[in-house]
């Protein structure tokens, strides 16, 4: 079976720690726990969209390394489709988190991705195929390149996290930045006015997250709409908003109106919370509506 969703971007390979406080100069620290776990936008949201329950997969560059088998471990573990990943010589991304109790934020030092091949012919044949496509900052890039173009099979959704302020909304199906990210392509306006703005000129569904105030969507059926955040155990908000997108599209894939979307996107993505990396503590869709019945 073809999957649902092919996500295209960036993978790499995490090493995160938890620690009280931040280490200062030639300080040290001792780590509550360290982790090591695979990352990046469009392979978190690959396997949000696998354990929710839609079959996905996910196209992007790794190395040759053992970092790139390790990646491909996690997601055959996932069940995630990988025949759309190329590997080259190039060493897979990755990075070092140090994440702060005292803070509650993270220090990121990264090695992105040096090179990111074009979409490999399976890539192609399952994007064409599929009911959406969802890209990250760099899988944005190569839709083009690959043919995939708004208006024909798939669907096009856009987790805009990184440089949107003149991106051109009409290209995608779902535009989905942050509250800052959407504020600075219209300064002066509100967070309400922004987002019907881009959903309007972009005759598009915008879906924007922020943060602990919870989520807002609009469409041209729906008109604004708004979800809470929900509150919950949090070792670190590492990966979040990547789980935010993959759950979205999960759940309107499964049928659920915009704002019960939304909600249940920001369960999902707040259950992630609990685990210290973007992927471990992402709930199963059973898991997920457990969570919820005992919600007032």
């Amino acid at each position: 079976m073809n999957p649902q969703v092919l996500c295209i971007g960036v993978i790499t390979v995490d090493t995160i720690a938890l620690v009280d406080k931040y280490p200062s100069a030639d300080d040290r620290v001792i780590a509550e726990e360290i982790v090591r776990a695979g990352g990046g936008p469009a392979a978190v949201a690959s396997v949000a969209l696998a354990r929710l329950g839609v079959s996905s997969a996910i196209a992007g560059t790794i190395g040759n390394d053992a970092d790139g088998d390790y990646v491909l471990d996690i997601f055959k573990r996932e069940g995630v489709n990988t025949e759309g990943i190329t590997r080259t010589s190039t060493p897979t991304g990755g990075a070092v988190i140090v994440a702060s109790r005292e803070y509650s934020a993270r220090a990121i030092s990264t090695r992105q991705p040096i090179h990111q091949a074009p979409l490999n012919d399976r890539a192609k044949a399952i994007a064409s195929k599929a009911d959406w496509v969802h890209v990250d900052h760099v899988g944005v890039h190569q839709l083009k390149g690959a043919g995939i173009v708004r208006g024909s099979r798939p669907k096009i959704s856009f987790d805009a996290g990184y440089d949107v302020e003149n991106f051109d909304v009409t290209i995608v199906d779902l535009f989905a930045p942050n509250d800052k990210s959407l504020l600075s392509r219209h300064p002066g306006k509100s967070f309400e006015e922004a987002l019907t703005i881009d959903a309007e000129k972009g005759a598009s569904l915008v879906v924007a997250t922020q943060g602990s105030v919870g989520s807002a969507g609009y469409s041209a059926q729906t008109g604004l709409v708004k979800a809470p955040s929900f509150k919950t155990e949090i070792v670190s908000t590492l990966g979040a908003g990547d789980v935010f997108h993959g759950a979205l599209l999960a759940q309107l894939i499964q049928g659920f109106a915009l704002q019960e979307a939304i909600r249940r996107a920001n369960a999902v993505a707040a259950l992630s919370c609990r685990g210290l990396d973007g992927q471990s503590a992402i709930p199963t869709t059973s898991e997920l509506n457990t969570y919820l019945s005992g919600v007032k």
